[in-house]
């Protein structure tokens, strides 16, 4: 029995026929209790389906309510337009004018942006905002996936409420910022890779920063028609050992993981024989997994790195490739055959022919790569 009930029943939180109507009482009062939340804060929160990670977040932003926007651009000696623009480039929507939900961490973010000003015109700031803001939301976004599916659906389907709401305050209070200290080490050792793929080549520099890069793709062959075949759990399975053998084989080989797409994978090396024995590793590793039978297109040339992402006729032509691979098999473009034709190695080319590629107006000649 909670002394609030009858506040929870007026206010709609709360029936006594309720068959988990024990266990929501138990969170309320923990959250009122503990946290100080009010009668109208766990009504909004209901509403918002967040109830079970209402102190979670409560935590995350304790010390994080001293400012409103303007004040946050202000403390922080930028003009409001450009903090806007940050915050928008960073991924989110307008902010609301009288909410204080910004702190100091906040002004100090402005300050470091508005410093790269004198470096870097401001369009240059804001790509970078973009690509960290994308790049720290798909961060966020594992996160929540991984702690809504792991620890919340088995505790909230036994009612285990306040179990749920504990544990995310434990992550959030200590675990989190661990994972903080975590991604700025990774970030320096990132840097570090980034820099020898340019310096082990000599790249040169250029203002669109060109740069000659081995691009691969791989996909798995049939994978639309498996959504149809196999159950949510069997799928999930099925794109965790893809992604965790793909991402073992890449980074074994010293290349780099671009991006991801459902099935499909996009790597750079500025090695054409790495990519090519990669690739050939690749197929065997995803079959020694019983995965799906995996397809690569791989092609070299110059290619435009921006903002963390790869563009130009390279890769282009490196996706056209992907998707006319039979499956098991991985088709290289010329510039890869005519690099490497003479060079003995542990894989060979078979001559492909040519491929009408969308985009391409000449046909475009293919080579299959093979273990000797």
């Amino acid at each position: 029995m909670s002394e609030y009930e009858d506040d929870y029943i007026a206010a709609g939180l709360y029936e006594p026929e309720m068959a988990d109507g024990v266990a929501r009482l138990e969170l309320f009062d923990y959250l009122i209790d503990e946290f100080g939340a009010s009668i109208p804060e766990l009504v909004q929160a209901q509403e918002d389906g967040g109830l079970l990670s209402f102190a979670a977040f409560r935590s995350l932003n304790a010390g994080r309510t001293r400012f409103t926007f303007a004040e946050a651009a202000a403390s922080a000696g930028v003009d409001y337009e450009f903090a806007v623009q940050v915050w928008r480039c960073a991924g989110f929507p307008e902010p609301r004018q009288y909410e204080r939900k910004f702190g100091p961490q906040d002004v100090e973010m402005f300050q470091l942006f508005g410093a790269l000003t004198p470096f870097m015109d401001r369009d240059r700031v804001f790509e970078l905002v973009r690509t960290v803001g994308e790049a720290v939301g798909r961060v966020a976004d594992a996160e929540v996936a991984l702690m809504r599916s792991n620890v919340e659906a088995p505790l909230a389907t036994e009612h285990k409420y306040v179990d749920v709401a504990r544990t995310y305050v434990q992550v959030a209070e200590e675990l989190f910022p661990r994972i903080a200290d975590s991604l700025d080490n990774l970030h320096r050792h990132h840097l570090q890779a980034v820099g020898r793929r340019y310096s082990d080549v000599s790249a040169p520099t250029s203002t669109l920063n060109v740069v000659q890069l081995a691009v691969g793709f791989g996909d798995l062959a049939g994978y639309t028609g498996l959504w149809e075949s196999l159950q949510p759990d069997q799928l999930a399975l099925m794109l965790s050992t893809f992604e965790a053998t793909t991402g073992d084989v890449i980074a074994a080989a010293g290349a780099n993981v671009v991006k991801r797409i459902g099935d499909a994978v996009m790597f750079v090396t500025n090695a054409p024989g790495v990519a090519c024995g990669l690739a050939l590793e690749l197929l065997e590793q995803c079959a020694a997994a019983g995965l799906p039978k995996l397809r690569v297109g791989l092609a070299f040339g110059d290619v435009m790195v921006r903002q963390g992402d790869f563009y130009g006729a390279t890769v282009n032509l490196a996706a056209r490739l992907v998707a006319s691979a039979e499956a098991g098999t991985a088709l290289a473009d010329k510039a890869l055959y005519d690099r490497l034709a003479s060079v003995r190695n542990n894989y060979t080319f078979l001559p492909a022919g040519n491929y009408n590629l969308s985009g391409f107006i000449d046909p475009v000649e293919a080579f299959q790569l093979l273990r000797p």
